[in-house]
């Protein structure tokens, strides 16, 4: 009976601590689900990161998934990667009705989700050499500024008049970077 709770309870500290949450609000929690990223991952595409995204609140929230912008450092034993091998395209558009209807998430009070985010952000590869140890420094932000970018402007005035609220925080986060 003792080695159940034994392995009860290292499985459940286990998936905990592969979980990092990415920003710093507390009423609405963002929680990756990797404690680490991978480059070839990221670049491949087929097996996306996941986050949780946690309502503690009251209150109905828009959160765009395309709508953290910030910037992401990479830093090759703890000295800022200075030299990347090329930049990684990446495409922008704008949204119609349709498109905002389909990509914003909508955060019922007191409810979460799992769902695909743009928060990594990285915009260059990078030769990450397994000898070597990697990491990278998140600092994004999600504001009704940088939802609209991309279009939904009147979308998200009429979701705000049914009483929705847009996300507004800070994502500042340190993870590790694997090969």
């Amino acid at each position: 009976m003792k080695k159940n709770w034994v392995l009860i309870s290292t499985c459940i500290c286990s998936f905990y601590l592969s979980q990092v949450k990415v920003n710093t609000g507390n009423d609405i929690e963002i929680i990756l689900l990797d404690s680490n990223v991978s480059m070839q991952r990221y670049l491949d595409g087929a097996n996306p990161y996941k986050y949780k995204i946690i309502n503690h609140t009251d209150h109905d929230y828009i959160i765009d998934p395309q709508g953290f912008v910030g910037k992401t450092y990479v830093y090759e034993n703890d000295k800022l990667y200075n030299h990347p091998e090329k930049m990684i395209p990446q495409g922008y558009y704008s949204r119609d009705l349709e498109d905002c209807k389909a990509d914003l998430l909508l955060v019922k009070k007191r409810d979460s989700l799992i769902t695909q985010l743009d928060i990594l952000n990285i915009n260059f590869y990078y030769k990450i050499r397994p000898s070597e140890k990697y990491n990278l420094d998140i600092q994004s932000k999600h504001n009704e500024y940088t939802v609209t970018l991309l279009g939904c402007s009147n979308y998200i005035k009429s979701l705000k008049l049914k009483g929705y609220k847009v996300f507004t925080d800070k994502i500042n986060v340190k993870l590790s970077l694997k090969p």
